[in-house]
């Protein structure tokens, strides 16, 4: 991928970073688009700081050309960048106030941040503007998919809802929140594509007209069950309840997966495959508003409480993301569920805005 940006910022700091405050910028619809935005804003903040630095221009050049859509997200960063600064002439000048100033020192936590900000206006100005113009950035990322999915969709769910689809051969889908399936269903094949999310399938049987499920390159085909097939950015999911399927790895041409009451696999990008098994009521607990965690690594079960949050929950801290949990977390609340499975860790979570949550050390 080429070298990384500098070292990041607090986490607060990355958190003022990612909040919507513009509306100009039109993100390249493309994967990771939301880690390329992240590491385009550290360069254009890097680069506004210390505009002599030969290092930092080095280093930002080997990672503009080592992915074409690096510099998709650059143009679109220094477009909206260029946007804001001629809406706003007159704030470089302008000295922060003692409170603006105690704020800012409250909130890097870090005196010497304070003072500097307070000695270096015009520096402090530049800062804002970078926060304004990743926020364009990251209104776009949420905001062109979402429309997308409006557009293919038969039946769709919103952030924290739940909804059985009633398929016409008696079947039934239960998508889990902000999830959308697209229905094909024809004389010799029962299809659903599963567009974003997860979703709990009931088939109801029947030889002559295979009932499969598409996500990316996976296809899951019924032997007559009850699964659960959930959607993310680099994997998909496969969970039984009772009966049998069949995975397929199209893309890869690897031999199926067989799976059984109380088997998972994830399948990744690459078709590598990790299988689990667990007691079969557990899987697609979501479907009965629980979020049920067995030795499981903090980022994952985060990953099954974004859904229920409507915003952005960013965990900064690695090493606090790999952290084993046990226990059963309500998603109707997920502020309240992540600070209950932080807080014993010594971790921290800061709300910042009702939509955005931030996960730290």
């Amino acid at each position: 991928m080429g070298d990384s940006p500098p070292p990041r910022r607090s986490a607060r700091w990355r958190a003022r970073l990612r909040l919507v405050a513009g509306r100009d910028c039109a993100l390249p619809i493309m994967d990771d688009a939301d880690r390329i935005l992240d590491e385009a804003t550290d360069w254009l903040l890097a680069l506004t700081e210390r505009p002599g630095d030969r290092s930092i221009r080095a280093r930002f050049q080997q990672w503009l050309a080592a992915d074409s859509r690096h510099g998709e997200v650059w143009e679109s960063l220094n477009h909206s960048y260029d946007l804001i600064g001629k809406t706003q002439p007159q704030m470089a000048s302008q000295r922060p106030e003692d409170g603006a100033r105690t704020r800012s020192r409250r909130w890097f936590r870090k005196r010497e941040r304070g003072r500097q900000e307070a000695k270096h206006p015009l520096q402090t100005f530049r800062k804002r503007r970078v926060l304004a113009v990743a926020a364009s950035v990251a209104l776009a990322v949420w905001l062109v998919p979402e429309a997308m999915l409006a557009l293919q969709a038969d039946h769709r769910t919103d952030t924290g809802e739940l909804y059985i689809a009633k398929l016409e051969d008696r079947s039934t889908a239960q998508l889990g929140p902000s999830s959308a399936i697209r229905v094909s269903y024809a004389e010799g094949e029962r299809r659903i594509d599963l567009l974003s999310g997860q979703a709990l399938f009931q088939v109801t049987p029947n030889k002559s007209r295979p009932f499969r499920v598409h996500a990316d390159d996976v296809t899951v085909t019924v032997l007559g069950t009850g699964f659960d097939v959930r959607r993310l950015p680099s994997t998909t999911e496969v969970g039984v309840q009772h009966g049998r399927v069949r995975v397929d790895r199209s893309a890869h041409g690897a031999d199926p997966v067989f799976l059984s009451a109380g088997d998972l696999v994830a399948v990744g990008e690459d078709g590598q495959t990790v299988t689990d098994h667990m007691a079969p009521q557990l899987i697609a607990s979501w479907a009965l508003r629980e979020v049920s965690a067995r030795d499981r690594a903090v980022s994952d079960v985060i990953d099954d409480l974004r859904p229920w949050y409507r915003g952005k929950i960013l965990v900064t801290s690695k090493a606090l993301g790999k952290r084993r949990v046990n226990g059963v977390y309500d998603p109707s609340n997920p502020s309240k569920a992540i600070r209950s499975m932080i807080l014993p860790l010594g971790g921290a979570v800061t709300q910042i805005t009702p939509w955005l949550l931030v996960i730290h050390e």
